[in-house]
C-alpha cells in the first residue's frame, strides 16, 4: 500500500454478505487503528465486502511502519467473527498531500 493513493481492498467471505448485521475494516499500525471503516461505508455484494480508501485516510499512514489490514464481522445470528490479520509494507510517495 503506498501513502496518498486510493487502494481497493476486497475481502471475499464463505457466505453471503446478506447474513451480516455489521462489519468493520480496520487498519493498524503499531497496535494502533489508523483506519476504521464501517459495513456503511463499503459496498457488499454477494460474498464481498470492498472499500476504497481516500488520499486523505492513507496519508495518515506512517511509510516506516507495516500496516495491519483486518475485517471482523457479526451476523444476524450473532456469531462475531475476524479475518487473519494481514500485514503490508507502506510505500512512501516523493510529493507529500492531496493531488
Amino acid at each position: 500500500m503506498i501513502r496518498g493513493t486510493t487502494p481497493t481492498l476486497k475481502f471475499i467471505l464463505p457466505f453471503s454478505v446478506e447474513q451480516l448485521e455489521c462489519a468493520w475494516i480496520t487498519l493498524a499500525q503499531n497496535e494502533t487503528a489508523i483506519i476504521d471503516k464501517a459495513m456503511s461505508e463499503c459496498t457488499c455484494s454477494d460474498k464481498a465486502i470492498t472499500v476504497t480508501l481516500t488520499q486523505e485516510e492513507t496519508l495518515k499512514l506512517d511509510c516506516n511502519c507495516t500496516t495491519e489490514i483486518q475485517l471482523r464481522v457479526k451476523t444476524i445470528s450473532g456469531a462475531s467473527l475476524a479475518s487473519r490479520i494481514y500485514k503490508v509494507d507502506t510505500g512512501r510517495i516523493l510529493k507529500d498531500g492531496v493531488i
